[in-house]
């Protein structure tokens, strides 16, 4: 016969059975959950223990490698004792600080200051140990240096002054183009330091890179020293001043141009004229912009009429050039000389072909009516032809008022006959004197 039992009285009964003989209840625990507590403990106990290892160990030490030592107090080693460093400078040191580590780790090199303080070097020698002073940084301890002093070595210090050149670099201009002279703002350029180094310096020059240069140009560029074999000195022992130079580097282009002459009035030609220019052809320069623009050169201009001295005109000419173009010649020869298809000839005009015109009212005057001799040159067919009647001589008295008194010469325009006016001019200037009677 089975044993048929309420599960709840079996619970009710275990419980009982689980009470302690004074009556205080025990808890039975699981075997898994105490195994879950020991490990959650051991977890907890390492994690303490690396965070005070890693974090808070008074005992962490760590180095830091190339150390530059800072020199100081150079400036007054050289006031006070005129003395000026040519060694010393870049010397690293290796710098080992204690402390927790949480402060130790974050620092960096950058963070680490070492530096020497020469004003304590006494004249006399030329090389001094100095002592090397490390700023330990907040919460770290200073354990030891690589080295604990630097050697300095030490000269007189000076001054002088270098000649200021310039070099230029790829100079392949275009065609007819070069370099003019280079302005400096100033010749000499001014170095301070241990007479020692001063010693090694020849010259101080600038570069001028021409790449893709047209043109004038305008450039800032840096001032470099060099030594008698042209190689560069680059020091921290000295100082030097300017350490740049603002040039313009003029660029000109060469052009060779003919003289060209012309006759003002159109009678005389390559026809019937011969001209001779010595020289032909001058060679200008300029801003190549402007020599490409051309028109460097006004065309000499004789005035047929009045320049000839009878079929002759022989003078020096000075030329006259464009704007921002230069020669190395200003003068010219010139020599004119008409040809035999021209003759002259001398006609005398009668007073009562002499007329004025433009006269102001108001203004009263009268003129000479002498008659006239006009030289006149011109083709043989047509000077021959030509009467004294066929000319008149005109006085233009439009400049002329009420204040002017007294006889004056004025000019009178020389008037041909249209039928020979393209071919016959006059020679020489032609003046009546007229008198005024205000």
């Amino acid at each position: 016969m089975s044993d048929k039992r309420n599960p709840n009285m079996n619970i009710k009964n275990n419980r009982k059975a689980a009470a302690s003989a004074d009556g205080e209840e025990v808890l039975r625990r699981e075997p898994h959950t105490e195994l879950i507590v020991k490990i959650l403990c051991v977890v907890a106990a390492f994690c303490l223990w690396i965070y005070v290892m890693q974090v808070e160990s008074p005992e962490y030490e760590q180095t830091f490698s190339h150390i530059i030592v800072n020199l100081t107090n150079t400036d007054r080693l050289v006031s006070e004792k005129g003395l000026a460093i040519y060694n010393g400078y870049g010397t690293m040191i290796d710098v080992t600080f204690s402390g927790k580590k949480s402060v130790v780790s974050k620092l960096s090199e950058k963070d680490i200051v070492a530096t020497a303080d020469v004003s304590v070097i006494d004249e006399g020698g030329s090389r001094y140990d100095v002592r090397i002073n490390v700023d330990v940084p907040a919460g770290c301890k200073l354990v030891g240096m690589s080295q604990d002093t630097i050697s300095v070595y030490f000269d007189k210090a000076g001054q002088t002054a270098v000649d200021l050149t310039e070099v230029r670099e790829n100079t392949n201009l275009p065609p007819n183009c070069y370099t003019g002279v280079v302005e400096f703002p100033v010749d000499k350029v001014t170095v301070k330091g241990p007479s020692k180094v001063l010693e090694t310096i020849d010259r101080a020059v600038i570069s001028l890179d021409l790449t893709g240069v047209g043109g004038t140009v305008s450039m800032t560029e840096e001032v470099l020293l060099l030594d008698k074999k042209g190689e560069q000195i680059i020091s921290p022992y000295i100082e030097y001043y300017p350490r740049e130079v603002a040039v313009t580097v003029p660029v000109y282009k060469r052009a060779t141009v003919p003289v060209e002459v012309f006759f003002r009035y159109g009678f005389l030609n390559a026809d019937n004229t011969t001209v001779i220019v010595n020289p032909s052809t001058i060679d200008v320069t300029g801003d190549p912009a402007v020599i490409d623009a051309g028109n460097l050169l006004e065309p000499i201009i004789i005035d047929e009429k009045t320049e000839f001295s009878g079929d002759i005109y022989d003078q020096t000419v000075r030329l006259d050039l464009a704007s921002g173009v230069s020669c190395g010649v200003s003068t010219v020869e010139v020599t004119a000389v008409m040809n035999e298809s021209l003759k002259t000839r001398e006609l005398t005009v009668p007073g009562k072909n002499i007329e004025d015109t433009g006269g102001k009212d108001g203004v009263s005057y009268t003129w000479d009516h002498s008659p006239v001799t006009v030289t006149l040159c011109g083709p043989l067919e047509q000077i021959t032809q030509i009467a004294p009647e066929d000319i008149i001589l005109r006085l233009n008295m439009s400049p002329y008022s009420e204040t002017n008194t007294g006889t004056i010469k004025v000019r009178a325009e020389v008037v041909i006959d249209s039928a020979y006016a393209e071919g016959v001019f006059e020679t020489g200037i032609y003046e009546i004197d007229v008198t005024f009677e205000n």
